[in-house]
Order: structure tokens, then C-alpha cells, then sequence
């Protein structure tokens, strides 16, 4: 074996991360390049598949310089990636438009054609998912509708990380975890849902070929190496969307195990035997890097989305603060909503900036601070934020309880995963121990080397993950916090019943 380490490339919604593992899991070096997002209406977002590319050769020849890790000892490449998408690409791999990613909700005509056509109720049964504009089989009709020149011309619709392996081997693919969150995959055959797609009229010839997430789907070419620095016919491996592998990197490999994901959005996954359908739908189902495991979950919009929007909007004193004192913003703002009692002192807020998905599944929602008066400060509103997002996210959790799955502890990763606050505080909301993997910002790429590691024959299989995912720390839930939050969690869920009809007739509205 020539190699000793694992190159991962996470392509999220902020920028590609690339990270750099040797055999034993250890982080050897870790570097993100970011690129932008263009919103040109309010529920709409795209970006540039070719500003991915820039920041993946980027990043890739950034990481090979500061590591001081020759070419030559790349065991392999894998991939997360940022789910959901929509870009049109043409027989000469060209993109024909920026692609529409996963918190665009421009097709919620598309969206509520497919309930009429399908069955809402079908639909679930058969892909495990709900009806959406946040899904890719929305955004492809929208574009049929929209763009009919660009979708007659595309030759495949593709998400983000099979864009990048496009570039490196010239293979048009993608892996089961994309497919399923993308409402294209009946989840049950783990094919594509052929019913649906002829009666919505969406040829197969326009997706690309179906692979397991440990596939070897080629070499890189010499071109790609020219321009990345890596080594010719470095093996590709296919690698999943970064749902699937966060749950790896998080070490969430057998039937029962949970993890909570904070990044822009958030999301409860557990490891599962069997897709999971919820009589409610509030839980959909995507698949694990293991092609024998299946990844329920709930998924809310906007949770470190809506802290930063938070901090870009409300909090400049707190930024500037943190700028004379050379830290982090955040650092600054938990230190403000350390200051507040529990509870936000009443103040109530819904994270619904851009729609929500799981539990209520409305792209008219929108945010609120509710119980506001005058002697309130910015610092409530910091922490009414943190609160909300994990009351919503507590729903979440109870519906997989509500379904007879038991869950006794829950792994955190992601950006949100860094505040020591935050995580307290989903101790006491969620009444669950929280257990902090030593990998919060990597947990997606450390799933992808893990699918890479398995892909190549380093690990026998993804099993592996429980050795190599090390945990750091344990916040245990404080009994009399959890019962105050419990109290306001009764409100958080009538406010938003409260204000439902009010969203609908919102979205109406002609001004």
C-alpha cells in the first residue's frame, strides 16, 4: 500500500472544505476556501458550480502545500456534499445555468402539482420523503416550466459533489444518499422511483448512473491533476451527500444511534435497518453510506442560519466587540446570552427564515420574536434564538420517539457544536445526554474518508466509525431547566399553529 492518507472534500453551502486523514482517523490538516451565494428573490439561492470548482483546486493545492503531504500518498478521494441541488449540465459537461441549491423555494407550484399528480401520501410511501420545493424533482420541473431551453438541453441533472468528480474522471454519477434526498430514489427498492418520474414526465436518460456511496467511480484524469496537484489516477471514490456522511463521521453506524447535525440548517438522524414512515411525514428517509442502512431524519431550514443572520443584522456591536478582542463573534454573543436567564425571560422565537421542512413542512413560514417589551435586550434575542431553534428541533426528536425509537443519547457536529452554551442548552431542551464527537467542523469529511477508506479495501467496512469517531465531552441534561423548557416548548408549538393560516394568507398577499 503506497498511500497513507485520505483526502476529503466537503462542497457546502458556504465553501469546499478539504481535509486531510491518515489511516487511524487523525486530522492532519483541514483548510476551507468559501465561495458566494446570489439570491435573486428573497426564497431563491443559487450558486456558480464553477466557483466550486475554483475553490476545490483551491483548496486541494492549499492543503497539499501547508501539510507538506506528497500526491504520491493519497490513498484516495471521496466526497460530501451539500444535498438537494439542481444543476443542468450539457453532454460536454458544461453547466447551463448557476444551480439551484437545496434552500431555494421557487417551485412551490411544482411542488404542489406533484401532490395533485402523485398523492402526497404516495409519494411518501414511495420515496420516503414529503413533497417539497426544497427537493431536486421540484427544482427539475420548475425548470421545465421556467427554462424550457435549459432543461431540453441538459444531458444530466447532478448535485454539488458529482459536479467535482465530473470534473476529475468524466463520470456522470451520483450515489443513493443524493438520489433519495433528491425525491428521485424509491427508497424502498434503492432505485430510481420510475412510476413517478413517467407520470411527471422526467426521463431517466436525464439522471445520472445510480452507485453505492463506496464506489470506485474512476481516476483522476491528467488534466484535472495538472490543475488540482493531485496525482494521476488517484482512485475517486464516490462518496454521498453530507447528511449520509455526517452520520459516519459522527459515528452513527448501527440501528438506534442519533446524531444532530448544526451547520446553516440542522438536522436529527438515527442509523435505521429499514426506511422509516411516519403516518404524520413529518421524518423522511435518506440512505446511509452502508448500502444497508438507512438514515430517517428530520431537517429543519434555518438554525446556524438564522444565529448568522442574527449576527449580520442585529448583533454589529457584538462583531465589533469581538473584532477589538480578535475572536469570534459568536464567542461574543454567547457570552451576552450567558447573561440571560433560561427561557429568554419569555421571549419566544421561530426560526422559519427561509420556509421550514421538518416537522411542519411549510415554505410559507417565516421568523418571529414573540413576547417582546421594552426592557428587552439584543442579548434576550441571542438567546431566544439558540431556544427556538432546538425547541423546533425537539419536535423533531420526539417524532421518532413517537414511533417507538428509543434514544438515550445524541452526538452533535457541525459549526453550532462549537458553543459550549448551545449545547447545554439542547441538553435541557431535549432531556438527552449530548455527546460531543473530537471532530465537530470535519464530522462530514471524516465520513466521506471513512466511505473512501471502505471503498479502497483500507476498512472492511463502515463498522470502523465506532473506533475511529472519539468523543471529547458529555452534557447531561439539568432536570429543573428541562422542566422549565418544557413549558415553553407548549408555546413554541402553539405559536407557529397559531400563526399557520396567518403564513398562508401572507404568501397570498399582492403588494
Amino acid at each position: 500500500m503506497g498511500g497513507t492518507y485520505i483526502l476529503a472534500h466537503d462542497i457546502g453551502t458556504t465553501g469546499d472544505k478539504a481535509t486531510l486523514f491518515n489511516l487511524d482517523g487523525h486530522l492532519v490538516a483541514s483548510t476551507l476556501k468559501e465561495y458566494g451565494l446570489n439570491q435573486p428573490k428573497p426564497t431563491w439561492a443559487e450558486q456558480d458550480p464553477e466557483n466550486w470548482w475554483a475553490a476545490f483546486i483551491a483548496s486541494t493545492r492549499e492543503i497539499l502545500k501547508t501539510s507538506k503531504v506528497h500526491s504520491s500518498e493519497i490513498e484516495a478521494i471521496s466526497f460530501s456534499g451539500q444535498m438537494m441541488g439542481c444543476l443542468p449540465i450539457d453532454k460536454s459537461g458544461d453547466p447551463l445555468r448557476p444551480s439551484i441549491i437545496w434552500m431555494d423555494q421557487r417551485s412551490i407550484e411544482q411542488a404542489n402539482f406533484i401532490a395533485e399528480r402523485i398523492g402526497e401520501e404516495a409519494f411518501y410511501r414511495i420515496t420516503g420523503n414529503r413533497v417539497n420545493p426544497s427537493y431536486t424533482i421540484s427544482k427539475i420541473l420548475w425548470l421545465k416550466e421556467n427554462e424550457p431551453e435549459v432543461y431540453e438541453r441538459a444531458y444530466k441533472f447532478l448535485q454539488s459533489k458529482d459536479y467535482i468528480i465530473l470534473k476529475l474522471t468524466g463520470e456522470y454519477v451520483t450515489d443513493y444518499s443524493d438520489a433519495s434526498l433528491a425525491g428521485l430514489l424509491d427508497v424502498n427498492k434503492r432505485q430510481w422511483a420510475y412510476g413517478i418520474l413517467e407520470e411527471l414526465q422526467i426521463p431517466i436518460d436525464k439522471l445520472p448512473r445510480l452507485c453505492a456511496s463506496t464506489e470506485v467511480v474512476g481516476g483522476i484524469e491528467r488534466s484535472a491533476a495538472e490543475k488540482t496537484g493531485l496525482k494521476p489516477g488517484t482512485p475517486v471514490v464516490l462518496g454521498g451527500g453530507d447528511g449520509a456522511c455526517a452520520a459516519v463521521g459522527a459515528g452513527v453506524v448501527r440501528y438506534g444511534h442519533a446524531y444532530n447535525y448544526i451547520g446553516a440548517s440542522s438536522w436529527i438522524s438515527i442509523c435505521a435497518d429499514k426506511p422509516l414512515i411516519d403516518p404524520r411525514m413529518r421524518i423522511f428517509n435518506q440512505w446511509h453510506l452502508d448500502p444497508n442502512r438507512v438514515s430517517p431524519t428530520g431537517t429543519m431550514q434555518m438554525a446556524g442560519g438564522s444565529y448568522r443572520w442574527l449576527r449580520d443584522e442585529v448583533c454589529r456591536a457584538e462583531v465589533e466587540e469581538a473584532q477589538r478582542l480578535g475572536v469570534d463573534p459568536y464567542t461574543v454573543m454567547d457570552l451576552e446570552a450567558e447573561k440571560v436567564r433560561a427561557g429568554s425571560e419569555k421571549v419566544i422565537f421561530l426560526p422559519y427564515l427561509m420556509g421550514e421542512r421538518s416537522p411542519w413542512w411549510n415554505p410559507n413560514a417565516r421568523g418571529v420574536f414573540f413576547g417582546l417589551a421594552l426592557g428587552h435586550r439584543r442579548r434576550h434575542l441571542i438567546r431566544a434564538v439558540l431556544e427556538g431553534v432546538c425547541f423546533n428541533l425537539r419536535i423533531i426528536l420526539e417524532a421518532f420517539e413517537e414511533q417507538e425509537v428509543r434514544v438515550e443519547n445524541i452526538r452533535v457536529i457541525g459549526g453550532g457544536a462549537k458553543s459550549r452554551l448551545w449545547r447545554d442548552i439542547m441538553a435541557s431542551v431535549y432531556g438527552k445526554t449530548i455527546l460531543v464527537p473530537e471532530y465537530l467542523m470535519e464530522a462530514t469529511s471524516f465520513g466521506a474518508a471513512i466511505a473512501a477508506g471502505v471503498g479502497v479495501g483500507i476498512y472492511k467496512d463502515f463498522n470502523v466509525a465506532e473506533k475511529l469517531v472519539r468523543i471529547n465531552a458529555i452534557h447531561d441534561p439539568d432536570p429543573m431547566l428541562f422542566e422549565k423548557y418544557s413549558i415553553l416548548y407548549g408555546y413554541f408549538k402553539k405559536l407557529y399553529l397559531t400563526l399557520a393560516p396567518l403564513y398562508r394568507e401572507l404568501a397570498s398577499l399582492e403588494i
